[in-house]
């Protein structure tokens, strides 16, 4: 049992206290604000609580040949991980820079040399972007950008292995709008200048290059027509194809003997290091196979076309071989599948592993220890994947969206890019590890939210609109999606379908096709409170088709869908509901009547995704507003606030801000006080948006998807979609400071009663490949700040 004692420290406030308005009005012209710069935040620190237990997807990996000990692990949006125990255990080196890697590349003969290329290239719906190469010559502790800033995504780097200044670089370009900034990239000098040595046209980037081991003047390149719309993905085109160039990349041909007729979609490449003139090609077509050559690319043959090879070409473009048996092959897909026969006959390995392969590595010195990425993280295998061990100390998992309960303590909630829903304690006896999360339901996880009066009831929802409510006691799942009835037409659910509850009726909960859904019953039944709230545009809604040479749908393009639902907390019949074809909706009768008001928000691109809609916390007329265009190119933030519902808008975005806008939140207390997610990362305004800062406090440069206060603790929970869940325990502060107090060189902050909690472990040993995230400091704090960060020597404050 635990005992708390509470310590009440009072202290005397110096600065006056900024509690905000009571109502939600615009700030007099003449007011300048409260500008701050990220140091202001100084200690007030977020905590990260993982989890690892399920870890995420992993996009590339590599290795040291001569000390594999060594291991470097790019995550798909949670940056580059190191391990020098062979992956026992892991620490972040690259948290400064952008999380979301395509391409790891050690140099061999200099093994603290390592090249990172950002932008995910496994280009699914929800990747993030990167911002070219960067290149660490002392083992990752510093990084250096090396350039390509315009390339996106990178999908290989390869080194000369006899000069290794000389490197290619694949890079795919943008996925959602043409650019030029993409083909095969080389340098001569080690990042110092760069030159496109290979380029069809603005739709065409390089997915794949390999250099020949024994010839390093024979260089393949796999060239990828490729294109992502809101409701839309095309692989394939003229411009794809496979290319060799046997003077280092001067001149090339495009090889066609033996390989299909007709427009090609993604080729990934292995050479094999074991046999001279062996070339494995997985080639995306109308009838997708591998291929083989002998003679160094110049023939082809088909060597399999079974189901197995032709799964999502354009999520699992690799093929690797074996570095000492020319006739083994691995053809990582859904299952990772191997072939002893030179590519002929394919078999899944064994191990309970999780599904969906992006990365393998085979040590040259011992093929039978394999380390392997997926959507589930790392595994290693020493019996050439007969049995692996998972790495569960990875915190990299992709949440969309969180939220919180009022037990005390209180619980997180959040669903996972294919991991499924999970919940967890915010603190627990010894630290939160990963039997404290428990698993809620499974695919996709998007909304996962606990009932208002019953947190034993969790409301969750996977790809494409699945709701379902889990009593937590039973493990009982009910489906409670609605559904049309007789003459009804088909409902449109999102692939990240929003469920919310109300704030002021707690038996309410709110869903969302092209229509709006209310039910009273814990979602037993459901009641329709409007029409289609979309644009219903046939054009946008094209999933069906969607995949270019492989149809691929997953609802991941559905389209012409309700995205985001917002209940005023001072007035149940006000209603917002934004959309992901750019409508966004309000009703203040509770659904009789509906206005349209984006075409009122100034200098906002017409049909751009409404990702997030916050009523004002302070008053019923006010909301405010994030839209996300990425998804046609533009990666700029949108953010705006209404105080009359939706007459009128104000922007809210300064030069401070960076990335795409996902969520905004404002406190409940402070109107003044915003918190703002993007995919650049946490921002925070104290003056309702006209200047923000960037929070970097120990965070990584991390998409932050999903932002929910614990009014009751003063708890921000930090939803990011590559490193897990963190927390800010106690942003009162943040409160307290004024303009006034900023131009001080000192004064003291009101600090929070302190609860004493008895320490208390738990008897096991896990070892060091155990993740165990930290609890609430237990300390009284004195809450202070100067104007002048203190560097060295004593410090008295009287």
């Amino acid at each position: 049992m635990r005992t708390m004692m509470l310590l009440a420290l009072t202290l005397t406030t110096l600065a006056a206290t900024a509690g905000g308005a009571a109502a939600d009005q615009p700030a007099p012209t003449d007011d300048p604000g409260i500008p701050i710069e990220t140091a202001v935040f100084g200690a007030l620190k977020a905590r990260s609580i993982g989890p690892a237990t399920m870890s995420g997807r992993v996009a590339a990996l590599d290795a040291v040949a001569s000390d594999p000990r060594l291991v470097y692990v790019g995550a798909a949006s949670g940056g580059v991980w190191k391990s020098d125990d062979g992956a026992v255990t892991f620490e972040p080196v690259f948290d400064d820079h952008d999380q979301s890697i395509g391409a790891i590349a050690i140099d061999q003969a200099r093994p603290d040399t390592v090249w990172v290329g950002t932008g995910e290239p496994w280009v699914r719906n929800s990747v993030s972007v990167g911002d070219g190469v960067y290149r660490s010559t002392d083992g990752g502790e510093s990084w250096h950008h090396m350039g390509l800033a315009r390339t996106e995504r990178i999908g290989r780097i390869a080194l000369d292995p006899v000069d290794s200044s000389t490197v290619y670089v694949a890079a795919l370009g943008h996925l959602w709008n043409a650019n030029e900034d993409r083909g095969l990239y080389r340098t001569r000098d080690g990042g110092e200048s760069w030159q496109k040595v290979l380029h069809v046209d603005e739709d065409t980037g390089c997915a794949d290059v390999a250099v020949v081991p024994g010839a390093p003047s024979v260089v393949f390149a796999a060239m990828w027509e490729f294109r992502r719309a809101p409701d839309f993905f095309h692989s394939g085109g003229p411009g794809s194809g496979l290319y060799r160039s046997v003077d280092g990349g001067e001149t090339w041909e495009r090889l066609a003997e033996g390989l299909p007729e007709g427009e090609l979609g993604r080729i990934a490449i292995a050479v094999s290091p074991a046999r001279p003139g062996r070339v494995y090609a997985l080639v995306e077509s109308q009838d997708t196979a591998l291929y083989r050559s002998d003679d160094l690319g110049t023939t082809w043959q088909r060597i399999n076309e079974d189901d197995d090879v032709d799964e999502r070409p354009f999520y699992f473009g690799l093929v690797v071989a074996d570095p000492v048996d020319p006739d083994r092959v691995y053809k990582p897909g859904f299952l990772l599948r191997t072939s002893s026969d030179a590519g002929e006959d394919l078999r899944p390995l064994g191990g309970w592993v999780h599904v969906d392969y992006h990365a393998l590595w085979i040590d040259p010195g011992d093929p039978e220890h394999l380390i392997c990425g997926n959507d589930g993280g790392v595994y290693v295998s020493y019996d050439r994947g007969g049995s692996w061990r998972h790495c569960r100390n990875l915190p990299i998992s992709q949440f969309y969206r969180v939220a919180v309960d009022q037990r005390k303590p209180y619980h997180v909630y959040g669903g996972l890019q294919d991991n499924g829903s999970w919940t967890a304690p915010s603190r627990s006896p010894g630290g939160i590890e990963n039997g404290d999360w428990d698993n809620v339901g499974g695919g996709d996880g998007f909304e996962t939210l606990p009932d208002p009066r019953d947190p034993t009831i969790v409301y969750w929802q996977y790809q494409g609109g699945n709701l379902a409510r889990r009593h937590m006691d039973t493990g009982d799942n009910k489906d409670i999606q609605p559904k049309p009835g007789p003459g009804d037409e088909e409902f449109r659910w999102n692939w990240n379908t929003p469920l919310v509850t109300s704030p002021t009726v707690p038996e309410r909960l709110y869903t969302g096709s092209q229509y709006l859904f209310r039910s009273t019953d814990r979602g037993d039944s459901w009641e329709r409170l409007s029409g289609d709230l979309t644009t219903d545009d046939p054009d946008l809604q094209r999933q069906h088709q969607s995949g270019g040479l492989t149809i691929d749908n997953t609802t991941a393009e559905n389209h012409c869908t309700i995205y985001t639902i917002s209940e005023s907390p001072h007035d149940p019949a006000v209603i917002w509901v934004g959309t992901d074809d750019g409508q966004l909706q309000v009703t203040d009768d509770g659904g009789e009547s509906w206005r349209e008001v984006s075409g009122r928000v100034p200098d906002l691109p017409d049909g751009a995704w409404v990702s997030c809609v916050e009523a004002g916390r302070h008053d019923r007329r006010t909301a405010y507003v994030t839209f996300d265009d990425h998804r046609r190119g533009d990666m700029a933030p949108y953010v705006y606030v209404t105080r009359d519902l939706g007459e009128t808008w104000q922007p809210l975005v300064t030069g401070e801000l960076e990335g795409y806008a996902h969520v905004i939140r404002q406190d409940p207390v402070r109107a003044d006080l915003l918190f703002l997610g993007t995919e650049s990362g946490l921002f925070i305004s104290l003056d309702r948006g006209r200047h923000w800062a960037h929070y970097d406090e120990d965070f990584p440069h991390v998409s932050v998807r999903d932002l929910a206060i614990q009014a009751r603790d003063d708890a921000l929970v930090i939803g990011t979609h590559g490193r897990g869940i963190w927390i800010i325990d106690d942003y009162s502060p943040l409160r307290q400071i004024t303009a006034e107090g900023l131009a001080r060189d000192v004064f003291l902050l009101e600090s929070p009663p302190a609860f004493h909690a008895t320490g208390r472990g738990k008897a096991h040993s896990p070892g060091s490949a155990y993740y165990v995230a930290g609890n609430p400091s237990r300390l009284a704090k004195i809450i202070y700040f100067l104007k002048k960060r203190h560097m060295f020597g004593d410090m008295n404050i009287e």
